[in-house]
């Protein structure tokens, strides 16, 4: 993948004066462990092979997914229901669909829906083997759509994304250990992440890959953006964060690995 100019000069100032990113490392012995793993499909076109083999590239115990259209889910069930027999969908025409794709058992914790007619949220909780974890699953509105002009939208992104997250969020059920994970359509000083980190969440993949892209322009596969994420709360420690460089969609699968904080 090239690297914008952007991601460059991003990691120069990581370099020069931010914190060192972490080290990936391998779980404590005996700790249990798992990848969560949240890809935007891309609704456009139907389903594309290189990224219907992108969702389960990257071996994850859970996957999430955006934009899943009722095509895609047909797609995703013939593909992946050996690998993956736990599954949850909410399949709608557009960009809005979301999914969920396990190892392990799922329960559905409930869509919620738009806001303004922007994207729904989804929280499913599964059963691993450090016990039940929730899931939000979120699809936070376009940069420059949702309002009544692309001017509006772009000057309104922080604040819209605020009032989302907090709406979503809101569903939340203390007891779980929690991750919020999605296409927030914003990097990772947005107001949606910066509102998760004041409530204690961290964000994965700046840990280990500050500036590394999660989205790419697809008609010059110049411009890029870090709009994906995948936030933990103090229940687990992070391992590693990674991006996969594959499919057609124009974002690319996000991963991280984590075990238990307290083990």
């Amino acid at each position: 993948m090239r690297t914008s100019l952007r991601t460059a000069l991003t990691l120069l100032v990581v370099a020069a004066c931010g914190p060192v990113p972490l080290e990936p490392r391998d779980p404590d012995p005996g700790a249990p462990h798992f990848v969560v793993q949240t890809y935007n499909i891309l609704d456009t076109g139907g389903p594309a092979p290189a990224t219907l083999e992108a969702v389960g590239a990257g071996n994850a115990d859970v996957i999430c997914l955006q934009e899943v259209t009722p095509d895609w889910e047909q797609a995703l069930r013939t593909r992946y229901e050996d690998a993956y027999p736990h599954m949850l969908f909410h399949p709608l025409d557009g960009s809005e669909g979301l999914g969920f794709l396990s190892r392990f058992p799922l329960t559905d914790l409930g869509i919620h829906e738009e806001i303004h007619g922007w994207h729904p949220a989804w929280h499913a909780r599964v059963d691993l083997a450090m016990g039940p974890v929730q899931i939000l699953n979120v699809h936070l509105r376009s940069m420059f759509t949702g309002r009544t002009n692309a001017v509006a939208a772009y000057f309104s992104t922080d604040s819209d994304h605020l009032q989302e997250i907090q709406a979503h969020s809101a569903y939340s059920e203390a007891h779980y250990p929690t991750l919020v994970v999605g296409d927030f359509n914003e990097e990772p000083d947005g107001s949606a992440i910066e509102y998760l980190e004041g409530l204690g969440f961290r964000n994965a993949l700046p840990l280990f890959h500050p500036g590394q892209p999660t989205w790419r322009d697809t008609a010059s596969w110049q411009m890029e953006q870090t709009i994906d994420h995948i936030l933990f709360d103090g229940a687990f420690t992070p391992l590693n964060s990674w991006v996969e460089n594959l499919g057609s969609s124009d974002h690319l699968p996000v991963l991280a690995h984590f075990q238990p904080a307290r083990f």
